[in-house]
């Protein structure tokens, strides 16, 4: 993936960004910080546009990205959720799943979706939500058994 930045010089440079493994790719820009959030199939790059070394690199399995309150953006991963904070700094959550994240819906502070567990026969999924605010799951299946 390639992306062109512009310095407040004037000048630009194009960076070409490494892949991860999946099919996400998006450019989200942050409230509180001139740095945009690139991800391109899942890995993840904080872009100072005046430098050609990324401020972060993180992931490579990010599935979606959804807006949530407080200009905040949710990355989902296979195992956990990453929250990005509208200054550019990030954090994941605990480990929700054993090998599969379904996110639904992010209302508010509020993740809600589903997480694969395997101790099944049949594929099943455990529902889950996450609050941003407070950092606490309730429900997934990593921490069922």
């Amino acid at each position: 993936m390639a992306v062109r930045f512009h310095k407040e010089d004037g000048s630009n440079w194009v960076a070409n960004f490494a892949p991860g493994w999946t099919e996400l790719t998006n450019i989200a820009m942050l409230d509180n910080t001139p740095y945009p959030l690139i991800i391109a199939k899942g890995a993840c790059y904080i872009m100072n546009p005046e430098e050609t070394k990324p401020a972060a690199v993180f992931g490579a399995d990010y599935t979606e990205l959804y807006p949530a309150n407080k200009g905040r953006y949710v990355l989902v991963g296979c195992i956990h959720l990453t929250i990005i904070e509208p200054d550019g700094s990030y954090w994941h959550t605990e480990r929700i799943s054993w090998d599969g994240v379904k996110v639904f819906t992010v209302k508010n502070n509020i993740v809600t979706g589903e997480a694969f567990d395997p101790t099944y026969e049949d594929d099943h999924w455990s529902p889950f939500s996450y609050d941003i605010d407070t950092k606490t799951l309730n429900g997934g299946s990593y921490h069922a058994l």
